[in-house]
């Protein structure tokens, strides 16, 4: 069914049309939440919470076109609210076995370096390189321009580039 019809119903209060909504993008959803939370257990959590935010609140939404948008604007909200009760920004290696391969702990170290920038880049850069956000679907997620967002991105990597050196640029 059309996805603008499903809203339409469920703003009318249509239960199944929001679960068939979410099932419809089930593992975008999953994996936007899964690159804030880095475990599959919390990035459940937080999709959990904004399941329930958008069952309470679907009768606020004023444009049927922006449902997913605005529900990827709450799973981030979420995802960043349960990161601040846990206070957990950082991977901890505790109870984790060590990474193999040099790739693996080189991402490791990336998605670390990358959580430390400030939340506006470090937001950008999940959006755009972990959960394949285009610049437009950011802007509209962020409320804020597209040119904001590419300045965003620039600079998140100059730190990135700056903090992890030449041990990150592709061997060629």
């Amino acid at each position: 069914m059309d996805a603008l019809k499903l809203v339409a119903r469920a703003k009318a209060g249509d239960k199944q049309a929001l679960l068939d909504l979410i099932l419809a993008r089930e593992r975008e959803f999953f994996g936007l939440s899964y690159v804030y939370m880095r475990n599959e257990q919390d990035a459940a959590d937080a999709l959990q919470d904004m399941i329930v935010i958008l069952y309470s609140r679907i009768q606020t939404l004023k444009k049927e076109e922006s449902f997913y948008s605005w529900a990827n604007q709450i799973l981030v909200r979420c995802c960043l609210t349960k990161l601040r009760r846990n206070k957990r920004w950082l991977l901890t290696p505790d109870g984790h076995e060590e990474a193999a391969e040099h790739s693996c702990e080189a991402g490791l170290d990336l998605l670390n370096a990358v959580h430390k920038l400030p939340p506006a880049q470090r937001d950008v850069i999940l959006l755009f390189y972990y959960a394949d956000k285009t610049f437009e679907e950011i802007s509209e997620m962020q409320s804020c321009p597209v040119g904001t967002v590419k300045s965003r991105l620039h600079q998140g990597l100059k730190k990135l580039k700056g903090w992890l050196g030449d041990e990150y640029r592709e061997e060629t």
